[in-house]
């Protein structure tokens, strides 16, 4: 991916806790991507490294020409360019290296749900819920990268991962929810209160698995289209290979070959006729020894 191109909808970054998948907003647009790039160089180049870099190398032209001031001078140069390769590569590595020193989290992490969302956003949620929104980006990231995507229309795709995003940002919103029905079917007096919430979350749950059912299909089809295009692309290889090993039939070879022993024959009796060195063993009787 580019330096200063927005990721794709779905990515795998790595975290402090592990590899991860992870589903970008959509609103995230490619201007706002590039100044989060710039801001981030920018930070990294301007750190401690590279401001002692900046101070040593003026320390070492201060020293004039001497030994000690061309030594500071290249230490100076080496803290100088070490400080920017660093920049460079946290900036590239901006959307998938999450593995931050000293337990801190980048400007990406520190708001959660602002600019992606991933697996332990939705922990509180419990393991159906947690595995559902995994089913999500997954299916969201299958379409994406389907080879049936040329043959279906161009928007599909970014309604589809506006449909999910938007879905999930409705599910992590049920966490309080969810947290207050467990606390209520633990009071044996908020009976009513408990089952009313319990409903309420039930319908949610039930509208976000048919959410689930209609992407399936979506992802289904696709399938299907794309197993059709395999078949297609390899009767279209068979049918190559076929005409090639026509081209390349050996038959008309084989036809002057078989010429071959007849010459073979014909130029060896006549030289045993001329030689007189007798018949050849397949032309004696079989009780015949040969001489």
């Amino acid at each position: 991916m580019p330096l200063l191109e927005k990721p794709e909808s779905v990515t795998v970054g790595d975290f402090v806790d592990g590899p991860d998948t992870v589903l970008w907003n959509p609103a995230l647009t490619e201007k706002r991507w590039r100044r989060l790039v710039l801001r981030t160089f920018l930070e990294r180049l301007f750190s401690a490294r590279c401001a002692a870099g900046l101070l040593a190398l003026a320390l070492g032209v201060a020293a004039g020409g001497t030994l000690v001031g061309a030594l500071t001078i290249g230490g100076a140069i080496a803290l100088v360019l070490s400080g920017f390769c660093d920049a460079i590569v946290t900036a590239a590595c901006l959307s998938t290296d999450h593995e931050h020193r000293h337990g801190r989290r980048c400007r990406l992490e520190r708001s959660p749900g602002e600019f992606f969302l991933r697996s332990v956003d939705f922990a509180d949620l419990g393991k159906a819920a947690q595995h559902t929104a995994g089913l999500l980006v997954e299916l969201t990231s299958e379409l994406h990268g389907s080879k049936a995507r040329d043959w279906l229309d161009p928007g599909l795709p970014d309604r589809v991962h506006q449909v999910v995003w938007d879905a999930l940002v409705r599910l992590a919103r049920t966490a309080s929810a969810r947290r207050h029905a467990a606390r209520l079917a633990a009071m044996p007096d908020e009976a009513d209160l408990a089952a009313t919430t319990a409903a309420v979350i039930a319908e949610f749950d039930t509208l976000f698995d048919e959410l689930v059912l209609h992407l399936q299909g979506c992802v289904t089809l696709a399938r299907e289209w794309e197993a059709k295009l395999r078949h297609t692309e390899l009767v279209q290889h068979t049918r190559a290979l076929r005409a090639e090993l026509d081209a390349a039939s050996i038959r008309r070879v084989v036809e002057v070959a078989e010429e071959l022993p007849k010459s073979v024959f014909a130029y060896v009796t006549a030289a045993r006729d001329l030689t007189g060195a007798g018949r050849f063993p397949w032309e004696l009787p079989s009780a015949e020894p040969a001489p």
